[in-house]
């Protein structure tokens, strides 16, 4: 009988395994024990429950490409479930196949770009609030970021803009946000059901989202609020049969969208805004070209490919601080995966933080060097090396949707201001549902002259050359 080889990893209590550890700095812990113990890490069982750190990109392309069908978001999900229900975030199987090639469509490029006027002019409207502010105060980009981006796929998906909706769905779903993070790393779990103060502002807030949500959709129908958004787009999609997603469907895909689709950018958005203050050869760099391409004027849809450099710098961001830091599955039977035994049951972690620092993949794996991303220097890098969005059949439906608005928020902020970090601030990571900071990320305001004429476009391209070289 041939023996199953397991795989190596740290030594472990009995029962709780590598909670401790896990819960005090899981960052840390994983990116170690990858690095320590190589492709597959062991990281002992939780409870009934055996983990395993999956490191390695041929493996992470494995799990999400190669063999899916073994794979689902299982258990892992069971209190998110109860917020979005049945919608393609969770789904598994025929169901999912089904809404997603009903939802496809609506995030195909084309789509994509009628909704960028909605991001330019929001994004606009909180510049012009930010010139306001007088010089030397500071402002929290984190949170100036989720307000942005909240109010971007408001508009985006559900044509709501600073109504009653926009208030009850964004308090409901902080609480809930705050609810599911807590509880991502408590010791003991009591169930939802159990009548604690938190539980039942828990369920309130669920109870508040799905009746905005019905109430949005019902109103829609109804034609009292034409328009041409994502929900509209979700509601006149048909299969080939002439069916379509039922009213239960659409209320779990908007209140998905919602869950997922502003989070992440925001925080991705906060990393940046920290990173290019700590880097500023790359914030000279990436000026330049938004004044070579852009000369000022607000960046469109077709500037995007232009706009090299300022995507390499939100890859490269993305490759440090990813929003979604960390994917679970579970495999239905048996496996093997990078030569080792993996039984039924287990819990399988993909953390494209652990991947995206692996020094076999990433020279100077710490450091943020936005031309790592160009063609040259990406020959030879395995796909799954690199993954912010997923992969496989379940990526993300909305990665198109999140770089297109992250690329113009950066491009037009970028144009106006130069954001500086407050030194005494302490800037730490916190892996919560998505990678944030613990205490937000204060900065002061640094305007930037408008560019009105040639002349003034030609002297700023010299100086920032003469900065650029002088470094």
């Amino acid at each position: 009988m041939v023996q199953q080889k397991r795989p190596p990893g740290p030594r472990n209590l009995p029962i709780i395994g590598c909670f401790p550890q896990m819960s005090t700095n899981p960052l840390q812990f994983l990116t170690n024990a990858a690095r320590e113990y190589g492709n597959v890490v062991n990281l002992g069982s939780i409870g009934p429950q055996q983990l395993y750190l999956i490191a390695d990109p041929d493996c992470v392309k494995y799990v999400l490409q190669e063999n899916p069908q073994n794979y689902t978001k299982g258990e892992n999900f069971q209190d998110i479930k109860l917020v979005i229900g049945e919608g393609l975030v969770i789904s598994e199987g025929d169901s999912w196949r089904y809404q997603r090639r009903l939802m496809q469509p609506s995030f195909h490029r084309q789509q994509i770009a009628a909704m960028v006027d909605d991001m330019t002019q929001l994004t606009a409207q909180m510049i012009e609030r930010w010139q306001k502010i007088p010089s030397g105060a500071t402002l929290d980009v984190s949170e100036q970021m989720l307000d942005l981006t909240q109010k971007i796929l408001l508009k985006t998906t559900l044509s709501i803009d600073g109504d009653s909706n926009t208030s009850e769905l964004i308090q409901a779903w902080n609480t809930i946000y705050k609810f599911l993070s807590d509880r991502l790393w408590a010791v003991i779990k009591l169930p939802i059901s159990f009548p604690t103060p938190e539980n039942r502002q828990f369920q309130q807030a669920i109870n508040t989202l799905r009746t905005v949500a019905n109430r949005i959709i019902q109103e829609r129908k109804q034609g009292n609020h034409p328009a041409h958004d994502i929900l509209s787009m979700f509601m006149n999609t048909q299969d080939e049969s002439g069916g379509g997603l039922s009213d239960q469907q659409l209320h779990d895909q908007i209140v998905g969208l919602f869950s997922a689709g502003f989070e992440t950018s925001a925080a991705t958005l906060s990393w940046i805004w920290y990173l290019l203050s700590k880097y500023p050869t790359v914030e000279r760099q990436l000026q330049a070209e938004l004044v070579t391409v852009l000369a000022g004027r607000t960046p469109t849809f077709e500037d995007l490919p232009h706009l090299k450099y300022t995507k390499m710098v939100v890859q490269e961001a993305m490759r440090l601080y990813p929003g979604a830091w960390i994917y679970a599955r579970n495999n239905l039977n048996d496996d093997v995966i990078g030569g080792y035994h993996i039984p039924a049951g287990s819990m399988l972690l993909l953390s494209p933080f652990v991947t995206h620092r692996l020094p076999t993949f990433w020279d100077n794996p710490e450091g943020f060097d936005p031309e790592r991303f160009t063609p040259e220097r990406s020959v030879g890098r395995p796909r799954y090396a690199y993954f912010p969005f997923g992969g496989g059949q379940r990526q993300c439906l909305g990665d198109i949707f999140a770089l297109t608005e992250i690329q113009l928020i950066v491009a037009m902020v970028c144009q106006r201001f130069r954001l500086n970090l407050v030194p005494e601030h302490p800037v730490e990571r916190q892996p919560l549902l998505t990678l944030q900071t613990s205490q937000g990320i204060l900065m002061t305001l640094e305007p930037r002259p408008e560019i009105d004429n040639v002349s003034q476009l030609n002297t700023q391209k010299s100086l920032l050359t003469v900065n650029s070289e002088s470094c």
